[in-house]
C-alpha cells in the first residue's frame, strides 16, 4: 500500500508518496524481501562510492533523501549525476537479486532506483527518495549500518 506522507523539506512540507509495507502488504515485484536484498548485496560488486550512497540513504533522517544529497555522498555535484549512479546502483541489485525493473513513465536510471526506494519529484528535477524498509533491514544485517 502505498500512503501520502508529508516530508519536512527546506522550510516547506512537501506531500510524497512512499511505500508503508505491513507483513500483510504484497510488494511490487521489483522490491524485493530482505532475504534477497542481502543475498544480491553479498554477490554484486559495488564500488566504494556507491556503498557510500546506500549507508547515506540508510543514516538519511527517515531513509529520506534526495538525488543531489546523493551524488554528494558519491563526492560528485547534482541531482542528475545522483541520480545516474545510484540508478546503477539500483540495477546492480535488481539483477543480482533477480528483480524486474519497475515500469514507470521515467528514465532508465530512475527506473532502476525504484529497487532501492520510493520516490517522487520535487518541483526541481530532483527526487525525493524513501529507501525500501526490506532494502534496509538487509543493509543493517549486511553492515552498512
Amino acid at each position: 500500500m502505498l500512503y501520502s506522507t508529508p516530508v519536512a523539506g527546506a522550510g516547506r512540507v512537501d506531500d510524497a508518496v512512499f511505500p508503508i509495507l505491513t507483513d500483510d502488504d504484497a510488494r511490487p515485484p521489483y522490491v524485493g524481501s530482505a532475504r534477497q536484498y542481502a543475498a544480491a548485496l553479498a554477490l554484486v560488486d559495488l564500488s566504494s562510492c556507491e556503498r557510500d550512497m546506500l549507508r547515506a540513504h540508510l543514516r538519511a533522517p527517515e531513509q529520506r533523501i534526495t538525488g543531489t544529497e546523493l551524488a554528494a555522498a558519491a563526492g560528485h555535484f547534482g541531482s542528475r549525476i545522483g541520480h545516474k549512479k545510484y540508478g546503477r546502483v539500483g540495477r546492480k541489485i535488481a539483477l543480482a537479486a533477480g528483480l524486474p525493473q519497475c515500469q514507470a513513465d521515467v528514465s532508465d536510471y530512475l527506473a532502476a532506483i525504484f529497487t532501492l526506494a520510493d520516490g517522487t519529484q520535487m518541483e526541481s528535477e530532483d527526487w525525493h527518495w524513501g529507501l525500501h524498509p526490506s532494502l534496509a533491514q538487509a543493509l543493517r544485517a549486511c553492515g552498512y549500518a
